[in-house]
């Protein structure tokens, strides 16, 4: 008994286990929910094994410094899950790669072997064009029937491992597409991720740029007051808004449109194939909705004070770049949060070609 105090004292002193328990002691003096993500997010920044996470964590764990579950959630996606995706893609393309090869290598031995079935097919042929005797036939059927059994076991066998090899496959290609999904999602509210958002962001440019007769509009909806709701309410109620705000503009947007995350209490709508008009309709509506929700504290069950956007809305304009959209529908949003919230505010129409 002893001794095994002893080690337990002296593994409390490896950094390793130093490492762990900071991270736990985080966890605890931040209020942060004790989930596998933020562990793996504190422990990596105690055990310095990520510096760029580190630069960013070390001023909200400062003495005075607070973390949210947002920040971390930011982080995380930000520092960890970004690398750990990458990685995950890497080791399926290397998996993909080794089972195409054994395919290769399994064809090629099987072609090589029917090519020496045909072979022995020839020699009897050539054998049998003579006029054989019983004993010569019964030799040639025997050869031939064993050759022939050899070959079907083999097509039986390489049938069966192109089958499993089929299966591998297609597993590693649900996983890749997966992770693909994961990496372009924001884990908190489900929606598309700011990277995601920014690419889809481009493609709409350059299709607009092709087909002088596609356009789009662009939707930035900024959550009033949040900061003060997370001061009042606390930061689970705070996240508790952000899923709701990003399944309304789920259930509004479709296949041709793209709802974001943009950063924060911040959201976007790419609207596919929507001129100024459907944008600020389509805008107004999710601001309605959101104002007539009826929001109820989980846990307590209080009712708490009405939750509204404001929304700021531009259309493209030919041969705009992505940047230049982003600022005019910014600029609108900032109008709608000047003139007094809880509302949509469109570029002026005139300014759409």
């Amino acid at each position: 008994m002893p001794g095994q105090v002893q080690k337990r004292a002296d593994d409390s002193r490896d950094p390793a286990w130093a490492s762990a328990r900071s991270a736990w002691e985080a966890l605890a003096r931040h209020g942060l929910t004790p989930s596998p993500r933020n562990y793996e997010l504190l422990h990596a920044f105690f055990s310095g094994a990520n510096p760029p996470l580190a630069e960013r964590l070390a001023p909200c764990l400062a003495p005075g410094g607070a973390l949210t579950e947002e920040q971390a959630n930011t982080l995380y996606d930000a520092c960890i899950a970004g690398t750990s995706t990458e990685a995950r893609m890497l080791d399926g393309v290397g998996q993909l790669a080794e089972v195409a090869g054994a395919l290769a290598e399994r064809v090629a031995g099987s072609s090589k072997a029917m090519a020496g079935y045909g072979d022995v097919l020839a020699h009897w042929s050539g054998r049998l064009t003579a006029r054989p005797t019983a004993d010569e036939l019964m030799t040639a059927l025997v050869a031939l029937i064993g050759e022939t059994e050899v070959a079907q076991t083999r097509n039986r066998l390489l049938e069966e491992q192109l089958s499993t090899s089929a299966g591998h496959i297609a597993k590693l290609h649900r996983d890749l597409v997966e992770t693909r999904r994961e990496a372009a999602t924001d884990a908190l509210t489900g929606l598309a991720n700011r990277k995601a958002f920014d690419r889809f962001l481009r493609d709409s440019i350059a299709r607009t740029r092709s087909d002088a007769g596609s356009t789009f509009s662009l939707l930035l909806l900024d959550i009033d007051h949040f900061k003060g709701l997370n001061d009042r309410h606390g930061h689970r109620f705070g996240d508790q808004v952000l899923r709701l705000v990003g399944r309304l503009l789920s259930e509004k947007t479709t296949d041709r449109d793209l709802a974001a995350r943009y950063g924060g209490e911040e959201f976007a709508i790419v609207l596919g194939e929507a001129g100024i008009g459907a944008a600020v309709a389509l805008a107004q509506e999710i601001c309605g909705r959101l104002r007539a929700q009826r929001l109820v504290k989980r846990g307590s069950g209080d009712v708490v004070a009405q939750v509204t956007l404001s929304a700021g809305v531009a259309q493209v304009r030919p041969g705009e770049a992505a940047r230049d959209v982003i600022e005019r529908a910014d600029r609108a949003l900032y109008e709608a949060k000047r003139t007094g919230r809880d509302r949509v505010c469109p570029t002026p129409q005139a300014a759409v070609a």
